[in-house]
């Protein structure tokens, strides 16, 4: 039992320590969001979307790499690696919705879909081994 306990209060750390660290990041963000949200030619203007877009990728991903109890230089390395996939994913997804603009609506929902589940999915790819409690 005491053991059982034990692996509770892992889970509960980890998931306070995930909702500090996503509530600091996204409110560190808040200025990229309103200067997205304040430019009359946004859609345009490739800095203000990416932006505004990137961070609500890399903001939960960052979060869980923060909250994970691991080494700070492999904690890095991670954030390094992951941010350069969730960027590729993002800018692949946007070039495939240009270039075949018939099924841009279906590529813009496996955009919405991938940009809830792929942080959470590269994370779990990441950290599996580390993680001290059942998924």
């Amino acid at each position: 039992m005491d053991r059982e306990s034990s692996e509770k209060m892992r889970i509960s750390v980890f998931i306070g320590k995930f909702l500090l660290y996503l509530t600091i990041l996204f409110i560190l963000g808040i200025p990229a969001i309103r200067a997205y949200l304040a430019s009359p030619s946004h859609a345009l203007n490739t800095f203000d979307f990416i932006t505004f877009y990137l961070p609500l990728n890399l903001v939960p991903f960052i979060a869980l790499i923060m909250a994970t109890p691991i080494d700070n230089k492999r904690r890095l390395k991670l954030i390094v690696v992951g941010s350069v996939l969730i960027l590729l994913f993002t800018l692949v997804v946007i070039a495939l919705q240009f270039n075949f603009l018939s099924v841009a609506g279906e590529l813009f929902y496996i955009y919405a879909i991938g940009r809830t589940a792929f942080p959470f999915l590269l994370w779990v790819a990441f950290v599996y081994k580390d993680l001290n409690f059942e998924l």
